[in-house]
């Protein structure tokens, strides 16, 4: 149990701020404002939120997420799923049931129909997924800027050769 009072001293939050803004019915501003300035989470800020809600001195601190900054996709394409994993600053890469972060993609998901789905298929024929590891590659943001900009150049370098060779 941590005391609130002291939570929002340490973070320099004021109370009163709190219950004006769940008074005027904006409690999700209310929780951002704990989030932003807390790093807590957005579960624990909702919860310490909430607390002040209902004029509790204390709230229980959720520790169950450790990693706030984990997403999962999955999208299929060809009927074919693929699940990709983002961890904390980490470039998003592709997961399969064999890869020790599975874990950590079923800990978010819990037992979703496809995702059950395709860790039985992956796991009855691991071969059939190996040419998908094989051709799969990471790619951030920056090197798709990039290739548009070497498009660009390509182009453009074709057009003036076709302007000064016509000429």
């Amino acid at each position: 149990m941590n005391d609130i009072d002291t939570l929002l001293h340490e973070h320099n939050i004021d109370k009163q701020e709190i219950e004006e803004l769940l008074q005027q019915n904006e409690k999700l501003q209310a929780i951002k404002l704990v989030f932003d300035k807390t790093g807590l989470g957005l579960k624990n800020s909702k919860d310490i939120v909430e607390a002040i809600q209902r004029k509790e001195t204390h709230y229980t601190e959720d520790n169950s997420s450790s990693n706030s900054n984990v997403s999962v996709k999955t999208f299929s394409k060809n009927g074919q799923l693929t699940v990709k994993l983002k961890l904390n600053n980490q470039p998003e890469k592709v997961v399969f049931p064999s890869d020790p972060d599975w874990a950590e993609v079923k800990r978010i998901m819990g037992d979703k129909p496809e995702l059950i789905a395709y860790e039985k298929e992956y796991l009855e024929n691991p071969t059939k997924f190996q040419s998908q590891k094989n051709t799969l590659f990471i790619e951030d943001e920056g090197s798709r800027k990039w290739k548009v900009v070497l498009l660009a150049a390509v182009f453009t370098i074709v057009i003036i050769y076709l302007i000064y060779s016509n000429s």
